[in-house]
């Protein structure tokens, strides 16, 4: 059981990645949709997979499959695990997406349910945003910066209101922790 409703993980240089995702066409985003037919909550959004688990932890703790966006973004996310593990301790990344979240659009108000996704960390890096975009979780709102990574306690209702007239852009990633336990 999470009990807190945001988590600060970290910074992260993001100019690389941000180079990267300058290189992303509308084809791109638009490559995979089933994340936004399937939940209600993401019908809004837009999705670049990297690490991609189709069942989204609902049956496990499952690494999820490199999709053809993956060794353009490998070298960052080797770093970016590295600031990862500094908080949560040694670990595998199971799933990574970029999620847009478009100017004058909404993620609805939801919960995240699955075995991996209420047990381990789903990190939030924040890519791009404006001052009008919201993150909501159980009733407390913020606005995360540029570069800041957050885990957000996902079992709680959660919601994203992007008022700007920018679009808003996470990295998101799916952390496993190692548990070690003695003998």
């Amino acid at each position: 059981m999470k009990d807190f409703k945001y988590k600060f993980v970290g910074n992260y240089n993001i100019n690389t990645l941000i180079e990267l995702l300058n290189n992303k066409s509308g084809n791109d985003w638009d490559f995979w949709n089933r994340k936004q037919g399937r939940f209600q909550a993401h019908s809004e959004t837009k999705t670049i997979p990297l690490l991609l688990d189709e069942g989204y932890g609902y049956t496990g703790e499952v690494k999820g499959d490199e999709t053809k966006f993956y060794l353009e973004f490998k070298a960052e996310i080797s770093n970016i695990k590295n600031v990862i593990s500094k908080k949560y301790g040694d670990g595998d990344v199971l799933g990574i997406e970029i999620a847009k979240l478009p100017k004058k659009s909404q993620i609805y108000e939801h919960k995240d349910y699955g075995i991996s996704l209420s047990k381990n960390p789903r990190v939030h890096l924040v890519l791009s945003t404006n001052s009008d975009v919201t993150f909501k979780v159980d009733g407390e709102s913020k606005n995360m910066k540029v570069g800041e990574m957050w885990e957000i306690n996902n079992s709680s209702l959660h919601s994203v209101n992007n008022n700007g007239d920018t679009d808003r852009i996470h990295m998101v990633i799916d952390y496993k922790p190692v548990i070690f336990t003695l003998l």
